[in-house]
């Protein structure tokens, strides 16, 4: 097993696609990789994921902000700032509405709320996880600073179930689905059912009866 890293890791983000809509077997990958980041980082306590009955459920229900909303978002703090600077406002008013306008904003992209946090350089600390049913598959963004020790062996419990893996240093598709640079840092060197862009085809009957 071969993890690449920086002597100092930044801390950006991870990109995995798992071929796997068996909610089972979703619960077990992401509470093997949330056992990680609580082994690595005591910020948010032991983090449990709930055990739902169909794969939809994992589902985080991000939704990558607007121009429209950030527009709208900037305008309203440049008015509290403002308001600040003009003496209508005290500096803990100031910072308690702009707290307040970051909160709203910040629940439109996460309208149901995370299952998993782990610290990420482009302050959004939440966890993405999207169903692709079209792909018999489930993807997760993740911060990757907490998941790259590898100490309580999660990468192994994620290989013993056999499945797909794919993980965005190795797939140009799955790469743009990032929210910020992935820093090279991969997982699943070596692992026999690792796809990537060269390999596809050797999995091309898999990648059919994961549909």
């Amino acid at each position: 097993m071969i993890i690449e890293r920086n002597l100092q890791p930044n801390c950006s983000e991870a990109v995995f696609r798992f071929y796997t809509l068996d909610p089972k077997q979703i619960h077990f990958i992401l509470q093997a990789v949330a056992d990680e980041v609580s082994c690595n980082c005591g910020i948010w306590g032991k983090q449990t994921i709930p055990e739902f009955k169909t794969a939809d459920e994992y589902e985080t229900g991000y939704n990558p902000h607007s121009e429209k909303d950030y527009k709208e978002f900037i305008k309203k703090q440049r008015k509290i700032r403002a308001g600040f600077q003009k003496g209508e406002i005290t500096k803990e008013e100031c910072d308690k509405l702009l707290k307040q306008e970051y909160e709203s904003y910040d629940k439109k992209k996460y309208p149901k709320g995370a299952l998993l946090y782990a610290i990420a350089g482009f302050g959004d600390n939440e966890c993405v996880i999207t169903t692709e049913k079209d792909k018999g598959a489930f993807r997760l963004n993740i911060g990757n600073n907490d998941i790259s020790e590898n100490n309580t062996s999660w990468i192994e419990k994620v290989e013993s179930l056999g499945i797909l893996v794919e993980e965005a240093k190795y797939s140009k598709e799955l790469a743009e689905h990032s929210r910020d640079c992935t820093c090279g840092i991969t997982y699943f060197d070596g692992y026999e059912n690792l796809v990537t862009d060269e390999n596809r085809k050797r999995f091309k009957k898999q990648l059919k009866k994961a549909v």
